[in-house]
């Protein structure tokens, strides 16, 4: 599997529209075509910074995932000219997955299914926020991955969501990054 981790920094004060432009219009389009686990906001670290990440079968899947988006009319001239207008620097990283978790393997059983657009009154966040581990890997992890590919990095690990995710030790070697899950986000 190829798991592509993907981070926006948005302009200044830009994510609330950018995050509520993608789950109130951007969401089905691109669900319709990429196979998602997760979305995130950083609540702590580069600030104004979103966190995505797919997963594909393979390469060829990736290739034929993506060509499907680019030819979907409404993403293109809809919701990419709105939204990627609030984007000031794209990252893209390639990982392998070294430790997996149920949490992560029934999100990634359910990695294609489409998502509707939220529904009037329906939060944008969820409550529980996930960390981001890198440096080492984090024992009780959802998922642990290296890096194949992009800006050559320590092992991440994303942590399960909790209602309170501040360390209660000072770090030491370890990055330790808050991202609170977009409500859609299936980790």
């Amino acid at each position: 599997m190829i798991h592509e981790w993907r981070c926006y920094r948005l302009k200044a004060g830009a994510a609330p529209d950018y995050l509520a432009l993608l789950a109130d219009e951007g969401l089905p389009l691109v669900t319709r075509h990429l196979p998602l686990m997760g979305y995130w906001l950083a609540e702590t670290g580069t600030l104004n910074t979103i966190h995505h990440l797919w997963s594909y079968a393979d390469w060829a899947e990736r290739e034929s995932c993506r060509a499907g988006l680019a030819a979907e009319e409404a993403w293109v001239r809809g919701f990419v000219p709105k939204a990627f207008a609030l984007v000031e620097e794209q990252r893209n990283r390639l990982l392998k997955i070294t430790q997996t978790s149920p949490v992560f393997e029934a999100a990634l059983a359910r990695r294609r299914e489409q998502r509707p657009a939220r529904a009037i009154g329906v939060p944008l966040f969820a409550t529980d926020c996930a960390v981001l581990s890198s440096g080492h890997s984090a024992g009780g992890a959802v998922a642990v991955w290296e890096a194949v590919s992009g800006e050559p990095e320590p092992p991440i690990s994303l942590l399960p969501r909790a209602g309170d995710p501040v360390p209660r030790e000072p770090l030491s070697g370890a990055g330790h990054v808050v991202l609170r899950p977009l409500c859609f986000s299936p980790l």
